[in-house]
């Protein structure tokens, strides 16, 4: 048989002590002192204050992104985030460098006729389709500057119509590795 403990009055009331001086711990007010959310080092208030500000500038730039394209897709045009825009490449004439179903970024080029050999271009037809290929040539067309454009793929031949300076959208920036 276990030997029987007996707790005394002195024992209780300091338990009773111990127990209130932790809840006001953990209420932040023990002993009179500030709560202890004041009580953060200068450099975390400043750190959580600059996250807060750049979470909120990327929901507005998530915001302004979604109206903006919105609004240039109603009216027709491609849209562009920050110089930027986004294309799928629905045919095989750039295999083996982009595949059928890859998701391509271009930018905007600053200067469309000062493009070089080698650079992949995504430009509009003279019948207004949407193409991405790669400049071959750089070809002098009645003074003014052109460039012949052909797809990767071995199978393809040089496009046939010079494309120039004023039909090109966007100059390839990056493939977004989804396939």
């Amino acid at each position: 048989m276990t030997p029987t403990r007996y707790t005394t009055q002195e024992q209780i009331e300091a338990m009773r002590q111990e127990i209130l001086r932790e809840k006001e711990k953990m209420a932040g007010i023990s002993s009179g002192k500030t709560p202890a959310k004041s009580r953060l080092p200068q450099g975390r208030k400043a750190l959580k204050t600059a996250s807060g500000v750049i979470f909120l500038a990327v929901c507005l730039l998530l915001v302004w992104s979604i109206i903006s394209i919105q609004i240039t897709k109603g009216k027709g045009g491609i849209p562009n985030v920050l110089g930027f825009q986004v294309f799928a490449v629905e045919s095989g004439s750039m295999e083996p460098t982009l595949k059928v179903g890859a998701v391509i970024v271009s930018r905007i080029p600053k200067d469309p006729g000062n493009l070089k050999v080698s650079e992949i271009v995504t430009f509009r037809t003279l019948s207004n389709a949407i193409v991405t290929h790669r400049i071959i040539e750089v070809v002098n067309n009645n003074g003014s500057k052109a460039y012949r454009t052909k797809g990767d793929n071995p199978i393809n031949s040089p496009d046939q119509d010079l494309l120039t300076p004023n039909r090109v959208i966007g100059v390839f920036f990056a493939k977004i590795p989804l396939t």
